[in-house]
Parts: C-alpha cells; sequence; structure tokens
C-alpha cells in the first residue's frame, strides 16, 4: 500500500502528465511555435489532380464554388474546418466569410482561436482593424499564430462589419474543470453535455484519434480525460454560434470539431432540433490518392463524416511526432 505521501506525489505525477497531454493535444494540432518556424509552411502538390475540387458527399459529385455558396447560403450554421497551419485553408475560408457579408442577412464568426479570458479582454472595444485585435488576443500567450495564418480571416470579418465571437474554453481553466470532475464546468455547458450521448463507436473512434494524434505514445486510459476535454470544447464552440443573434454563423475551427457524426453540428442539433447545418472540411490532398475513394473510405468510416470536402495543396511541415518522440525516449 502506497503511503499517504506517496499517494499524493503519485496523483500529481498523474494530473501533471495529464495536462501534459492536454497541451500537447492543442499543440499538435496548431502551429510549431519554434524558432524554425518563422515564415508560412509552403504549399506542396499545387499539381494534385484533386487540388481546389470541391467535392459533395451526400450527392456523390463534384460541385464548383458557386454551388458551393447556394449550399453555404441555405444554412442557419456554416462549419469550417480546417488544418490551422494550411494558409490555403484560410484564404478559402476568407472566401466565404466575404461572399456571406456582401448578402443582405447579418453573419458572425466564431473562432475556435479565441478564447472566453480574451473575450473578456475584447469584449468592450471597439475594434476596427485585424491589427489591433492581434495586439489585443496576443496579451495572452497562445500556441495561435495570428499574424501568420488568421489575419487574413480577421481582416475579412471586420472589414464586412461582421461580428467576432470567442469558441473556446481557455487552456488551464479546461484542464482545472477535467481534473475536479467537472465542478467548475459552465452551468449552460454542462446542460449542453447532458443532452448528447455518443455511441461506443463513437467514442472508440474519439479515442483512437487521440491516442493518434500523440503519435501512439500515450496509453487509452490517459486518452479519457482528453476525450472529455474535446467534447467540453465542441459544446463550447456549439454554445458560441446558439447565442449568436445572426442570421448566418460562422465557425472556424479544426477539422475534427466540425464532424457531423461526433463534433459540433451533435451539440448544435441537440439543443436546436431544426437546425440547418453545414459542415465543409478542408482536406489536404496526399500524393498516392489521386481519386475520391481512398478519402472517403477508411478502418473507421465508410463515409467522411462532413457535407463537403474542398481539396487543397499540402503545408509542407516538419513531423510533429519526430521532435515528440526524442523528447520523450
Amino acid at each position: 500500500m502506497l503511503s499517504k505521501s506517496k499517494s499524493i506525489s503519485h496523483q500529481h505525477l498523474k494530473w501533471s502528465c495529464i495536462f501534459l497531454c492536454v497541451c500537447i493535444s492543442v499543440c499538435l494540432s496548431l502551429p510549431l511555435e519554434s524558432k524554425e518556424q518563422i515564415e508560412l509552411s509552403p504549399l506542396v502538390l499545387q499539381g494534385h489532380v484533386l487540388n481546389d475540387k470541391i467535392y459533395d458527399i451526400k450527392n456523390s459529385r463534384f460541385i464548383n464554388k458557386a454551388n458551393l455558396l447556394n449550399s453555404i447560403t441555405d444554412n442557419k450554421y456554416i462549419l469550417l474546418g480546417e488544418t490551422h497551419d494550411n494558409i490555403k485553408h484560410h484564404e478559402n475560408q476568407a472566401w466565404v466569410i466575404d461572399e456571406l457579408a456582401k448578402l443582405s442577412f447579418s453573419t458572425s464568426v466564431s473562432f475556435e482561436m479565441i478564447d472566453d479570458t480574451q473575450a473578456e479582454f475584447i469584449a468592450s472595444r471597439d475594434i476596427k482593424k485585424s491589427d489591433d485585435l492581434i495586439k489585443l488576443l496576443n496579451h495572452y500567450k497562445t500556441a495561435w499564430q495570428y499574424e501568420d495564418y488568421y489575419k487574413i480571416l480577421f481582416d475579412s470579418a471586420l472589414e464586412g462589419e461582421l461580428k467576432i465571437l470567442p469558441a473556446n474554453i481557455e487552456r488551464k481553466k479546461l484542464y482545472n474543470i477535467i481534473r475536479h470532475d467537472k465542478n467548475k464546468l459552465p452551468i449552460e455547458t454542462e446542460r449542453l453535455m447532458s443532452e448528447v450521448s455518443l455511441t461506443a463507436d463513437l467514442e472508440n473512434s474519439l479515442q483512437k484519434e487521440i491516442v493518434e494524434s500523440h503519435c501512439g505514445m500515450i496509453e487509452k486510459e490517459t486518452a479519457k480525460p482528453m476525450m472529455t476535454g474535446q467534447q467540453i470544447r465542441d459544446a463550447t464552440m456549439a454554445l458560441s454560434l446558439l447565442n449568436s443573434s445572426a442570421d448566418r454563423r460562422v465557425l472556424i475551427a479544426g477539422r475534427g470539431h466540425v464532424r457531423n457524426d461526433r463534433g459540433v453540428p451533435v451539440y448544435l442539433s441537440a439543443r436546436d432540433k431544426e437546425a440547418r447545418i453545414i459542415a465543409i472540411a478542408l482536406l489536404e490532398v496526399e500524393q498516392d490518392k489521386i481519386d475520391i475513394a481512398p478519402y472517403l473510405d477508411n478502418e473507421d468510416v465508410k463515409m467522411l463524416p462532413f457535407d463537403y470536402v474542398w481539396f487543397t495543396a499540402r503545408a509542407d511541415r516538419k513531423d510533429p511526432c519526430l521532435s515528440f518522440k526524442k523528447q520523450h525516449k
């Protein structure tokens, strides 16, 4: 039997590891903040046959941007799932925002990249320029490279006079919530989460995704609190959209958050029973996959859990697992 001091030490180590994994979970999905990454990741495979093609999953056909825009404007919730360090994804998202800004209805844009703590800091300020917004956001240390990757989106939203909303929960606050068994979970978030129940298959899929995103170097048990963290963030993003008063409500977030089967759309549908939702995945092409079939069929799903897939060139980045594994040998 462990002594009391050893037991406390063990618990402290356990939660320290979980906090580290939560941080890694966030950071592996973000652009690396190293001295080596000063410039944008260059794009490769721009000559790929699927580059810039848009695929309508439900109707099994390719469409053009005009068709996509028609589908977008028919929906109340417009979810744009990205790879964070791919500038082409942000250019495509900015195009959507620009097109929505031309229309007569009101539009808000919720950002995973802005959390509730930052929101309190910028709430009372009349922000007209993206440089001013970025300066304010950078009062809080995050891994987001606002100037490099998100200025184009802030420009589009501010120039179109669209409302910018936070859609995330501050990292340390999330850790404390997980550690204390949701005791500090906002009531509204807790209520929304209670309305959603994922199947065992979907939970296993999420767990597998988290383990793989950590380079296979964490145990399944360690992934469980991180699964909770992912679900809290999904619910938080959904609430940002639900609480907006705009006619059209856009979400800018990582691709995993906009999945129709277990992401933000599930929480939107739980609260807004007649929700009109469109989930668009911006997806990097792969060298040897020149046909649509390999992207649509894998061991976890027989059809990608989105409404549309917009293929893009790849960002030429270093494998984050190489440095991660080296540090944890």
